[in-house]
């Protein structure tokens, strides 16, 4: 192992016999301080690093970098004598004690200062984690449309900037008019007021919710007009609106029944035929004209054809040679429906009467009369009443 010399400090083997620089004795003649672990020779009387006394400290024993006296005196001798006196080895300066302590002292500076950078860094990360927060807090408020969120921020984030805090409580002030608004239309739900929030808050949570109650409305009133016109106003102004399916339902009925010209042609050759065939004498034609049994005819219930018919021969008297009835086309015809696809009719209308006579009279005789009428699901009559209009 190799050891400082304690002579002169250089590196030497602790089994070299002498120091290759000094020539000093090596072997057997050095110890380590029992103090400080300084490599000595063993017949110092203390640790020049130390100090800690060695051997007793007993007189006579030699320091560090001194002399035998025998060899002192050979020096002294050899000088008076005019001999050139040997020069001693060049002294090495002693290697400067250790303090006690200083390692420990250097490793607690050390640790104290890694525990100002841990807490600087601990620090610094902990505000940029709280400024990240507060941002994304802010957008997400900014971003909200529910009053209690932006509250929340004000809430929680207390010495945010105050450009954020401003626009966030802007927004607010914002939201809480919006509500105040709807709370009135909602308290007075009529359709105009509705549009009026719509129009006046474009972007507010509440218009679907308002869409919603005008809808109602609307289908109110077109159930209130019960017309195939209202329902068909309803269709148009709600495309997808909750009712939407029962007002074409409710139009398709009513329009269903709307007397439309085909209706109206049915009815008036229906009655054309049988007055035309009642002022001919035309019985077969009459007949199919009429329900097997009338409930009404001439103010008579249950009338059969055989009381037609018998009306029809008992009008034409001998001297009349032709009669003529001309409906006015002034039909008022009622629909209803009797079944499945199938439907009744009421009507009412006038009818002239016009009598010519084989006296070669220049005069006609002209009556009008005002008719009611019903025809069946099978398109026959089923009622027929008539009262002469007093001219």
């Amino acid at each position: 192992m190799l050891v400082r010399c304690p002579e002169c400090g250089h590196q030497v083997s602790d089994q070299a016999k002498t120091c290759p620089s000094c020539g000093i004795d090596i072997a057997g003649k050095i110890i380590n301080c029992p103090d400080c672990g300084e490599v000595i020779f063993k017949e110092w009387a203390e640790c020049p690093n130390c100090h800690c006394v060695i051997n007793g400290g007993a007189v006579g024993v030699n320091s560090p970098n001194t002399l035998p006296a025998a060899d002192t005196a050979d020096a002294t001798d050899q000088g008076q004598t005019g001999l050139v006196p040997v020069p001693a080895p060049e002294e090495q300066p002693a290697p400067k004690p250790r303090r006690k302590g200083g390692a420990a002292l250097t490793a607690l500076i050390v640790a104290f200062v890694i525990a100002l950078i841990v807490v600087f860094l601990g620090f610094y990360f902990y505000k940029n984690q709280e400024q990240q927060n507060e941002l994304r807090a802010y957008r997400n408020a900014m971003q909200s449309d529910h009053p209690t969120v932006l509250q929340s921020f004000l809430d929680l984030y207390q010495d945010a900037p105050r450009e954020h805090r401003d626009s966030v409580e802007a927004l607010l002030t914002e939201l809480k008019k919006i509500d105040t608004d709807w709370t009135s239309a909602r308290v007075t739900c009529t359709k105009a007021d509705l549009e009026k929030y719509m129009k006046l808050h474009p972007q507010s949570i509440h218009n679907t919710e308002a869409l919603l109650l005008i809808d109602s409305l609307d289908w109110i009133d077109a159930q209130r007009a019960d017309t195939p016109e209202a329902y068909m106003t309803y269709m148009d102004a709600h495309h997808d609106g909750t009712y939407y399916d029962e007002a074409h339902a409710a139009y398709e009925h009513l329009d269903a029944q709307k007397v439309k010209i085909e209706d109206k042609l049915l009815v008036s050759q229906l009655f054309t035929t049988f007055f035309r065939c009642l002022g001919d004498e035309d019985e077969a034609t009459l007949l199919s004209t009429l329900a097997p049994v009338l409930d009404s005819f001439l103010h008579r219930e249950q009338a059969t054809k055989s009381d037609v018919l018998q009306y029809m021969h008992r009008i034409h008297e001998e001297d009349i040679t032709q009669i003529t009835f001309t409906p006015n086309n002034d039909w008022k015809i009622e629909k209803r429906e009797a079944g499945e696809g199938l439907w009744a009719y009421t009507v009412d209308f006038t009818v002239d009467q016009k009598i010519e006579r084989d006296d070669e009279s220049p005069e006609r005789f002209c009556t009008t009369y005002n008719v009611h009428g019903k025809i069946s699901p099978e398109g026959k009559i089923v009622e027929l009443n008539m009262r002469k209009i007093v001219q």
